[in-house]
């Protein structure tokens, strides 16, 4: 069998999104792969192994690069996306370890942040570990939570919570972000537009809060009956249970019954609005570069959102 490791082309998009759905368990349209790799504000790699003669990917390894500012720097950040391989014939790890390695092979570069991130499944970070110098940084444990339902919601029109509602943002969510002063990828309004109001298949709401001089941004995904809060930045110092509960009618009054949170909220927060562990917990791992810098350490203090985890 010969294989050709290469860029993904617009022809190769039909075998690709086939691979895609058969390792995912679910589809995946041309059109997602077009917005991620073709339309973010930022730079992307997406590389196949495909078996020549019979015209079939046998792998795909991706990454995408985002402005962003950690400890010390501000540039690009790759993170890692839709690594996933079949066997071919070859050996179940073949394609997908060859073409990684390819992917990899000059990232990250100078002026980028000194590590790589992403999400990858246990199986994936098993492999990653043998395979791409992958190292742990964190296993994040989302929270859950039925939707507050009519009797806690009872008199929140009332309560003077101050709520906007769009399905997209303006520069104002920027201004948000950087007033809770994190270090990530940034939430400007380009990446969140792009991010939430340009991806296909998937609907997302914002929501601008105020509580007093303090504002909040939260962003949540549509999914079946859940809500996923995908983006959740609250300023310090306000108390924002009013607010929440304001969102809930809204997503309440939308026909959602469970919202699903990324760590972060502040604790006393979350159990107030019910919310506990839930779901399996996802890997959050991390790949050095070649300036010799721990990549662990030098991501210290990087936040991540749920909106940076790949199916969010």
């Amino acid at each position: 069998m010969t294989l050709e490791l290469r860029p993904t082309r617009e022809e190769d998009l039909p075998a690709l999104t086939r691979l895609l759905a058969r390792r995912f368990g679910h589809p995946f349209a041309a059109a997602e792969w077009e917005w991620k790799y073709r339309r973010l504000p930022g730079e992307a790699r997406s590389l196949v192994a495909m078996e020549v003669a019979a015209g079939e990917v046998l792998a795909h390894a991706g990454a995408l690069c985002l402005p962003a500012c950690w400890r010390g720097g501000e540039g690009g950040v790759w993170q890692l996306t839709d690594f996933a391989g079949e066997a071919g014939g070859s050996g179940l790890r073949a394609p997908l370890v060859g073409l990684g390695r390819a992917l990899l092979a000059d990232l990250p570069r100078p002026g980028d942040a000194p590590w790589i991130f992403g999400f990858p499944s246990e199986r994936h970070f098993r492999l990653g570990v043998h395979a791409f110098g992958y190292r742990p940084l964190a296993v994040v444990q989302p929270l859950a939570g039925m939707i507050p339902d009519d009797s806690e919601l009872a008199g929140v029109a009332g309560a003077g919570a101050d709520l906007e509602i769009s399905d997209h943002c303006g520069d104002w969510a920027e201004a948000i972000w950087r007033r809770c002063d994190v270090l990530g990828v940034r939430r400007s309004a380009a990446f969140l537009n792009w991010r939430y109001h340009a991806r296909p298949e998937r609907y997302y709401r914002f929501y601008r809060l105020r509580e007093r001089a303090a504002e909040g941004l939260l962003v949540f995904a549509f999914v079946g009956a859940e809500a996923w809060a995908v983006e959740a930045w609250l300023a310090a110092g306000a108390e924002w249970y009013p607010s929440l509960l304001a969102v809930a009618a809204d997503l309440r009054a939308s026909g959602l019954d469970l919202w699903r949170f990324w760590p972060g909220l502040p604790s006393p927060l979350a159990a107030r609005l019910g919310l506990a562990a839930a779901g399996e917990p996802r890997f959050l791992g991390c790949r050095g570069g070649t300036t010799g810098a721990d990549p662990v350490l030098a991501a210290q203090g990087f936040t991540y959102a749920m909106g940076d985890y790949d199916l969010a």
